[in-house]
């Protein structure tokens, strides 16, 4: 990867691919916040809100959520590795993240994050890789939460998921799996429970366009706030332009003995037309 230069002094890299595929990476959070395919196709969706100041969570693009989801447990809502500085190692090809008083402030847990990309014409790999050097055992929940840009939500679908049982986040509630692809008509927030080996596609206007595979993680997510959202750092109306589909852990906690590590995939493909 490549640095940025930015004005506002922030340490930005570029990954870019012969085919003229790109990927922007801020190592303020680990955070993709553009992914741009051959044909020079915007394929995340970044707030024109967003913050990018230190200890925000910058909207949009792929915020790394670790070691909590949402407030599936008793530390701080989707953890704090997506406010936090990490490091960019050029031996490696990586980003990193380690403990710190301000982590341990909220966590007590030694741990080593690493992040890396993939990038082809098409198609764009995420690593995460989740490390214990400590010497005691910790649990920990962790997701991709990927923000892909549409052009009208209610336009959208996602299939592959259909009969899968999911945790709706915004009833507080387990339901059963549906039978056909699901649409938008208002906010949706599920976690679809062991659904991990299956393939997410995103359809627009009845097209396929995109499809989420996953590796590690147990768990898929779907979210969009839908209408009235309150969100701040989010325009009234950009909620119609993305979907979060998202490799996650969210309901059963890993667990890393002392020396043992974790991996967790993403792997965005285009589907051919789109």
């Amino acid at each position: 990867m490549e640095p940025i230069e930015r004005p506002d002094g922030q340490s930005w890299y570029a990954l870019s691919h012969e085919s003229g595929a790109k990927l922007t990476v801020s190592a303020h959070g680990g955070h993709a916040v553009s992914w741009e395919t051959a044909e020079g196709k915007e394929r995340f969706y970044l707030s024109p809100r967003a913050d990018f100041s230190p200890h925000a969570a910058i909207r949009g693009g792929v915020p790394i959520i670790f070691p909590q989801f949402s407030d599936h447990g008793p530390f701080g809502r989707h953890g704090f590795a997506r406010k936090s500085a990490w490091e960019y190692d050029a031996a490696t090809g990586s980003f990193r993240l380690g403990a710190s008083p301000e982590s341990r402030e909220s966590w007590p847990h030694e741990f080593g994050l690493a992040l890396s990309f993939d990038l082809t014409a098409d198609a764009l790999e995420m690593k995460l890789e989740v490390a214990n050097p400590g010497d005691v055992l910790f649990a920990f929940h962790a997701a991709f939460h990927t923000y892909l840009g549409v052009g009208d939500i209610t336009q959208c679908r996602v299939s592959g998921l259909e009969q899968s049982s999911f945790f709706d986040e915004a009833a507080k509630t387990h339901r059963e799996g549906e039978p056909g692809p699901l649409a938008f008509e208002g906010e949706v927030d599920r976690a679809y429970l062991e659904a991990g080996e299956r393939v997410a596609v995103l359809e627009e206007s009845g097209e396929p366009v995109l499809a989420v595979e996953t590796g590690g993680f147990e768990d898929l997510v779907v979210w969009n706030p839908g209408p009235g959202h309150g969100i701040g750092d989010l325009p009234d109306e950009g909620w119609r332009k993305f979907v979060c589909l998202e490799s996650a852990q969210t309901d059963r906690w890993l667990s890393l003995d002392p020396g043992e590590a974790w991996i967790g995939t993403q792997r965005l493909r285009i589907l051919p037309g789109s």
